[in-house]
């Protein structure tokens, strides 16, 4: 189980599955048997326990980096969760009709978002549904007001602020680290990753997850 407050954990849980589901409904997307569903970087399971019963006939996997969080995923919730070669060089085993990314492409900078993007794009059936969230407005008024820096560095922070400002896929990385902090992005950088990516938005919702994060919907062009 998560650590900290259980509720909470539940509740972040609980919302993404309502998100994937108004995008499903817009995309006029129905999950059941025979169809496939991905957690991309699932970590311990806090949305996959969602999405597992939800689509309990559906055929359910999980991937992430951490190796510990996939076996714990894999031993609680009884799915198929795997370690994620972070080269993207290994495929993810077919295709998928619908695939959620919760709180990953508000830690990449453009560049590496596009490439997941485009690694996805690719486990992607026609008509499949990926929904993914972001750092929008919300979290730029956080910090700009000093709220929180999300452990970023003064520098990092005001780095991050200038570049949102300036209309930029803003990013900033963590203290020691060059490819991994935190991103801000706007609906029309977004759209322009989509558009490189080859991926069109069909549904976008400010502050869409746990009234924090902003919810993207997209299929294949």
């Amino acid at each position: 189980m998560a650590k900290g407050n259980h509720v909470t954990y539940l509740n972040t849980g609980r919302n993404a599955l309502k998100a994937v589901l108004q995008v499903l409904s817009t995309a006029r997307v129905e999950i059941g048997g025979n169809h496939r569903v991905l957690d991309y970087a699932c970590g311990y399971g806090r949305v996959l326990r969602w999405l597992q019963a939800a689509f309990p006939q559906a055929e359910l996997k999980g991937v992430d980096v951490d190796k510990n969080a996939v076996a714990s995923a894999s031993d609680i919730l009884g799915v198929d969760a795997r370690v994620l070669d972070p080269t993207l060089n290994t495929p993810l085993g077919g295709k998928f009709d619908l695939i959620w990314v919760g709180s990953l492409f508000t830690h990449l900078p453009r560049d590496e978002a596009i490439r997941v993007l485009s690694y996805l794009r690719d486990h992607l059936t026609d008509p499949g549904v990926l929904v993914f969230t972001t750092h929008g407005n919300y979290v730029y008024d956080r910090v700009a007001a000093g709220e929180k820096t999300y452990n970023l560095s003064d520098e990092g922070v005001q780095r991050i602020l200038s570049e949102y400002a300036s209309g930029d896929f803003a990013f900033s990385p963590y203290p020691h680290s060059e490819t991994y902090g935190i991103a801000l992005t706007s609906p029309l950088t977004i759209f322009a990753a989509l558009a490189e990516a080859r991926l069109s938005p069909i549904y976008f919702q400010d502050r869409g997850w746990v009234n924090h994060q902003d919810v993207y919907g997209c299929v294949l062009q």
